[in-house]
């Protein structure tokens, strides 16, 4: 399968923080979501795979472009939408798109005044007199306006209401139609995960501990409750981020066939927001890790 995204050995040193020997592969065509712990390494590595933050080492290729050796190549690639609106809130949409387009070789201005009528977005209108969903469907025509073949998101629906949520959901499937397009998806909310992401990627402490298919995780990943005096060293080890409640115990496990049909522990079939509450708990405590 065709590469969208090749990360190798990449560390990148700032502010104290690090990222560390992130080695990554995205195919073309998928949805990654990528998920942690506020702290982990999302935002960096975001900025840093587009070229805000220079790396310490190791390289990021868009295809077979490297970001640090051909940048504008690179860059023409992947179109960025962050969580807050970036441009001067008292500039109209039409004049913010007026000052980008020439930056574009790409941008299609009549595409983006195309986008604008379709999202109901009044053109002549301050952008900072949009709600906060509106300024979201804005960002997204900039970037649809440019065809990207690579969408990367900071936290695209922090702060929106479920409809505008669902909104940019739907825009998502539309623009992955395409086969060719492919989206990196960071966000907390990782319900929206659930309905769209092919891959799951898990960040920790500047480290990717985790990347697989969604539909494999979700296959063998599984939620574990345990009474307490039904807890084994057998049961235990097998668990990730165990955590002691009033009725027992409660943990990750990897091997949900293992725990099915048994008479001293239940077990339910996990989600996304599981990875990153017991992923917490991991690191808490020490004892267990993803890798």
């Amino acid at each position: 399968m065709d590469k969208a995204l090749t990360i190798k050995d990449l560390n990148v040193k700032l502010n104290g923080f690090e990222l560390k020997n992130i080695n990554l592969e995205i195919p073309r065509g998928v949805v990654v979501g990528l998920i942690g712990r506020n702290g982990a390494g999302k935002t960096t590595f975001i900025n840093t795979i587009t070229d805000i933050y220079l790396p310490e080492s190791g390289s990021v290729l868009y295809g077979d472009t490297d970001l640090q050796i051909e940048p504008e190549k690179a860059k023409s690639k992947f179109g960025v939408v962050y969580d807050n609106l970036f441009y001067p809130a008292n500039y109209t949409a039409k004049r913010i798109a007026k000052l980008i387009a020439p930056f574009y070789e790409d941008f299609d201005m009549n595409n983006w005044e195309s986008l604008m009528d379709r999202y109901g977005l009044e053109k002549h209108k301050q952008v900072g007199m949009y709600s906060k969903g509106m300024q979201m469907k804005f960002m997204l025509s900039l970037v649809f306006a440019r065809n990207p073949e690579i969408l990367i998101l900071d936290e695209p629906t922090a702060g929106l209401d479920p409809a505008a949520r669902a909104e940019l959901i739907d825009m998502l499937q539309e623009f992955m139609m395409s086969e060719d397009k492919t989206v990196i998806f960071s966000t907390h909310i990782t319900s929206d995960l659930d309905k769209i992401a092919d891959y799951v990627v898990l960040v920790s402490d500047g480290q990717v501990v985790l990347n697989e298919e969604k539909d494999e995780l979700m296959m063998h990943y599984g939620v574990v409750q345990v009474e307490k005096d039904k807890l084994t060293p057998e049961l235990s080890g097998r668990l990730i981020g165990l955590r002691e409640k009033e009725f027992g115990y409660v943990g990750l496990t990897k091997d949900i066939s293992f725990f099915e049909g048994r008479d001293d522990s239940r077990v339910r079939r996990a989600v996304i927001e599981d990875l990153l509450i017991y992923e917490n708990e991991n690191v808490k405590s020490k004892e267990n890790t993803y890798i």
